[in-house]
Order: structure tokens, then C-alpha cells, then sequence
């Protein structure tokens, strides 16, 4: 895709838009949607250069009857070639000018759209946190272009270090678990924002590692790391958290609050298990041995009921059908992998890295497979953090975010990541009310004091920042992750909770779910900070109210856009 683009790069460089400002994370932003005022110039040029663009003039066939990527291949190519699209463009570092390897296509029930997205290459290397995500209608039409690309100008893209010298930087690091055969370490184009620099990496992903070593701050466990090593120095660039952390037979049992719940359950012969067929779902019990220690293997024993089911098992089990099924009725998704893959909890786990009290451990987290509860002890029984469905679709949304848009555990790009857990673990905790009777506050029953862990509807109540001017500068937390995500929590808020002239909520909790849930999945990448997801969640509903009255699709917009810029978010 680079023959015409390098001659106009230079010239499309100098007349950038704002559109495309560079940020922090290194990458250039530009977005352009069909429905959208600010960009009808930008398709009406595109559409009118068309006839004489080489792709579409020798095209075999129409591009209604292309495949997909295809047809979004030649629409890309097309406008970071045109100059009517000065703020599409395709980097060129170094004389290497940018290429698009395919990530994948997915159909999109939600708007009925089609999603092609890239990731840019240069010298056949990938730019970290890069993405463009192209979008097509039910006729193979044009309808957006989201991107987020790099210019890694002044590295040289020839490693000095082998992939085996970078794993024996790697296996130097502090704290890892077990032996690290099989993980490959790939080469990236990353963006150091410590030092302002792009470096040419070796990255190794999701290396599993075990608690801190004595002067390191302290990770919560498990923990699944991605280690950045200099592929030029060999030394060790970065550590990314990957680990967020907090014949069928009908059941009834009560769940650690005492309620009765109904579940499904496997039988055979006598004996019953936490086998969910249906939704494929398992829940096992750890039976309080240390996630610390790489001789205990999860998940555990599959729980049985001889002779009782237990409460923390009903909770964990119940309440993660209560999300797949929000997941399948809601956003037809099918499952945290979207392929239908087993949903396994373990219930009664512990960490000697986070000492509690005897069998006590305050947390729960998706660790990269499956989900991990702890328990407090609540009077002379243990209370499972599996009871609050709020928690358990907080925790599970962060394996949603991990086959997605794997957004980083730190920074702003981590506080999304904890923000989106939350504002789906509130419309999972709120399903069946009417947005005027939600409860905004997550976790408020995990603990005797009946604190909650947070509020949507005002952060400050737990010491969080609600606007970008507060917004906390800290080392700790992973740069704050749980502190900074009530600003992203509070424009969700504002977004979800607006109201139109008649005092009618101009949102359905039906399209809150959905107008974020396809910015997490679809618009968002690795690296992204907040004002993508403003970015993002603006183009998803312009393709998901598309069909709406324009005065109507335009006050959604609206809505969208004003619920950000209450937080700062601009």
C-alpha cells in the first residue's frame, strides 16, 4: 500500500490536521466518519476522486462484490493517497514507508457494520499500539476510518541481539514463576514515553511472574507481565502489567449473601458438578493453596455438592452466567473470546504476597485464562468476592479488554482499562432497572463496613479525580489506574445519565452497553488515551444510530460528546 503514498507523505505531513495530534503514546490520531459534518468534505472528495483511482478504475469486480478486506484495503489505500485526506497518512521513517497488515474482519450485529482493522508496519516491523480500523455498511460502502500510527524516525530497524539474548534479559527479571520455554519474544517499534523516543524492542508477552522481590513495589498476584527489552542494547525497557487485578440439571442454593439463586449444573450418576453446558461455563475450588506457589496449579477441583453446594461456589458460578448471558442478550458476544471458550472460575484462593487474614485474601482478578477469588472472613463464615456481580463483571470485562483492545495496564491507557471493567460491571450489577433507578456504587457489600470500592456518579466520594484537571501524576498504582479511572467513570456517567428537553433519558441502558462496549473492542488499542475513547465512542454511535433521524442521530452524538467534555475529556 506504499507506491503512491510516499510521494504525497511529505506534502500530506505539512497539512495535518488536528485531527491527527500527536500525543504522548507516540502514535498520530485521525478519525473520519460518514455521518459526521466535519468530515462530509473529506467522502464527497473521495467519492468524486473514485472513477479515476487506479484500484476502483481496474477493480474486476464492483466493490459491493469484494470480501471485506479487500474492499477496505483499496478504501485505505485510497485516502492515505488522496490529498483531499490531509490527515490520513501513511509515516515515513527513515525512507520506509508505512504498510497495513490485516488484523482481522468482524462482523458487527450491533450496527450491522463490517470492521477491518490494521496494524502498521514499517521495514515489515509492527508499530506498537498502532491501529486503523476501517468500517464498512452493509454494501461495502465506506462509513469510517479510525487510526492511530507511528513515525519511528532515527532507529535503526536491525536488531543488535538476538531473540534469545532478549529472553536472557528477560529470565533476569525479578520475580518470574516458572521457566519461560515457548515464549518468542517479537520486534516492535516502541514508543518510550519516559524517554520521548521510539525504540526498535523485543517484546515478550504474557510471561507469567510471581510477587515483587524485596525493594521492587509491590504487584498484586497473579501476575502476567509483557517485558520490553532494547533490541539494540539489550537492556530492559519496560515491564507491562498484564493482569487486572479485583446431562444438564437445574439447581437452586444459596450464595454468600444468603439469597437463593438458580444454576445449571452437570449430573452423572449420583454426583452433580459446576459444569454450566449451555454457557459453558466451570467453577472450581482452590481450596485455599497459595497462588504464589508455581507447584499449585489452577483451576482446582471441579466443584461437586456432596453434600451441600458452597455459598462462595453459587456465587462465582451464578453470577458468571449472569454476565455471559449480558454478554450474549446484550452485545451478542459469545463469550470473554468472543469463540464461545470455557469460563472458569476458581473460587478460595489465596497469596502469600498479599497477607490477610488465616485463608484470607482481598482480591479478585482475571489472570489471563480464567477468573480468581479470594475471601474475607465475614463472622465465623468466609465471604467469597464472587458474591457482588458488580465485582465479577468488573473482573471479567478485564478478559474482554485482554481479547480486544488489550489495552495497557498503566497510564491512562490502564485507567480506561479499570473504567471499562466498571462501567460494565455497574449495567451487568443494574440489569432490568431503568437507568433513573441504576446504583452507581460498585462493591458497596464486599466488606462489613459496606464501603463501596468506588462511585460512577461521583468519584470524589473515594478520592478519585472527575475532570482531567485533576488529574493524578504518580508512580504509584501503575501511574494510578484506580485513581484516574473516575474521570473516564465520570463522563460514562454523564454520557449514560443525560437527559433530553422533555427530561427523557436520551439513552437506553441498552445503548450505553453497547455504545462502549464497541469503542473498547473496536476503537481502541493498546496505547489509546482517554480522548480516543472520546473519539471513539463519538464514531460508534454515528454507526450505530445511522439509521435514526438526523436531528435524533445528531442529539445522540451531542449527548456523547458533552458527557466527556464534563470530565475534561477534550
Amino acid at each position: 500500500m506504499a507506491t503512491k503514498s510516499a510521494k504525497k507523505s511529505a506534502k500530506k505531513t505539512a497539512d495535518r490536521k488536528a485531527g491527527a495530534t500527536l500525543r504522548s503514546n507516540g502514535l498520530s490520531r485521525f478519525n473520519m466518519h460518514a455521518l459526521d459534518k466535519k468530515s462530509e468534505r473529506l467522502f464527497s472528495a473521495l467519492r468524486s476522486e473514485r472513477r479515476d483511482f487506479a484500484g476502483f478504475a481496474g477493480a474486476a469486480t464492483n466493490v459491493s462484490e469484494m470480501d471485506p478486506e479487500s474492499a477496505a484495503r483499496l478504501y485505505l489505500k485510497q485516502a492515505l493517497e488522496s490529498d483531499s485526506v490531509p490527515g490520513l497518512v501513511a509515516p515515513v521513517a527513515d525512507g520506509a514507508v508505512s504498510e497495513y497488515r490485516t488484523l482481522g474482519t468482524e462482523s458487527i450485529p450491533l450496527t450491522g457494520t463490517t470492521m477491518v482493522k490494521f496494524r502498521q508496519q514499517l521495514n515489515k516491523i509492527p508499530v506498537y499500539g498502532s491501529l486503523v480500523s476501517v468500517e464498512l455498511d452493509e454494501k461495502n460502502s465506506l462509513l469510517s476510518v479510525t487510526s492511530a500510527c507511528g513515525k519511528p524516525s532515527n532507529v535503526s530497524a536491525v536488531a543488535k541481539i538476538s531473540p534469545a539474548e532478549a529472553m536472557d534479559t528477560v529470565k533476569r527479571a525479578p520475580g518470574l514463576k516458572k521457566a519461560l520455554d515457548g515464549i518468542t519474544p517479537q520486534l516492535n517499534y516502541y514508543y518510550d514515553a519516559d524517554d520521548s523516543k521510539w525504540r526498535l524492542v523485543y517484546i515478550a508477552q504474557d510471561v507469567p511472574v510471581g510477587p515483587a522481590h524485596k525493594g521492587k513495589t509491590a504487584v498484586r498476584v497473579p501476575l502476567r507481565m509483557d517485558f520490553v527489552v532494547d533490541a539494540h542494547t539489550g537492556k530492559l525497557v519496560k515491564e507491562l502489567p498484564r493482569t487486572a487485578m479485583m446431562a444438564a440439571v437445574t439447581e437452586a442454593a444459596v450464595d454468600g449473601f444468603g439469597t437463593s439463586r438458580t444454576f445449571e449444573a452437570a449430573k452423572t450418576g449420583a454426583k452433580k458438578t459446576m459444569v454450566d453446558a449451555s454457557l459453558n461455563i466451570q467453577t472450581f475450588d482452590f481450596r485455599f493453596k497459595d497462588l504464589d506457589n508455581p507447584a499449585n496449579a489452577l483451576p482446582g477441583g471441579l466443584v461437586a455438592n456432596p453434600p451441600t453446594w458452597d455459598p462462595g461456589a453459587v456465587s462465582a458460578h451464578a453470577n458468571a452466567a449472569v454476565v455471559a448471558k449480558f454478554m450474549r442478550d446484550t452485545l451478542s458476544r459469545n463469550g470473554l473470546d468472543n469463540r464461545g471458550g470455557t469460563l472458569i472460575s476458581s473460587i478460595n484462593c489465596i497469596a502469600s504476597s498479599e497477607p490477610a487474614g488465616p485463608r484470607e485474601w482481598f482480591n479478585a482478578a482475571w489472570v489471563g485464562t480464567q477468573m480468581v477469588y479470594g475471601q474475607r472472613r465475614n463472622g465465623t463464615s468466609m465471604l467469597s468476592l464472587s458474591a457482588n456481580v458488580d465485582v465479577v463483571g468488573h473482573e471479567m470485562f478485564h478478559g474482554v479488554t485482554d481479547h480486544t483492545s488489550r489495552l495497557e495496564y498503566q497510564g491512562q491507557a490502564g485507567a480506561m482499562n479499570e473504567s471499562y471493567s466498571d462501567i460494565f460491571g455497574i449495567l451487568i450489577s443494574n440489569l432490568g432497572k431503568a437507568l433513573g433507578a441504576f446504583d452507581w456504587e460498585l462493591g458497596e457489600r464486599l466488606f462489613a463496613n459496606g464501603r463501596p470500592l468506588r462511585d460512577l456518579s461521583d468519584p470524589t466520594r473515594f478520592s478519585q479525580p472527575k475532570h482531567m484537571r485533576d488529574f493524578v501524576v504518580t508512580t504509584r498504582d501503575h501511574g494510578g489506574v484506580h485513581t484516574n479511572s473516575g474521570i473516564h467513570n465520570f463522563a460514562a456517567f454523564k454520557v449514560m445519565t443525560a437527559k433530553d428537553s422533555s427530561g427523557d433519558f436520551v439513552f437506553t441502558p441498552k445503548e450505553c452497553a453497547a455504545i462502549f462496549y464497541l469503542t473498547l473492542t473496536q476503537r481502541l488499542s493498546r496505547t489509546s488515551q482517554f480522548i480516543d475513547s472520546r473519539v471513539g465512542a463519538v464514531a460508534s454511535a454515528q454507526s450505530l444510530f445511522r439509521n435514526d433521524p438526523a436531528a435524533t442521530r445528531a442529539k445522540k452524538i451531542q449527548t456523547v460528546e458533552q458527557g466527556f467534555s464534563a470530565a475534561g475529556i477534550v
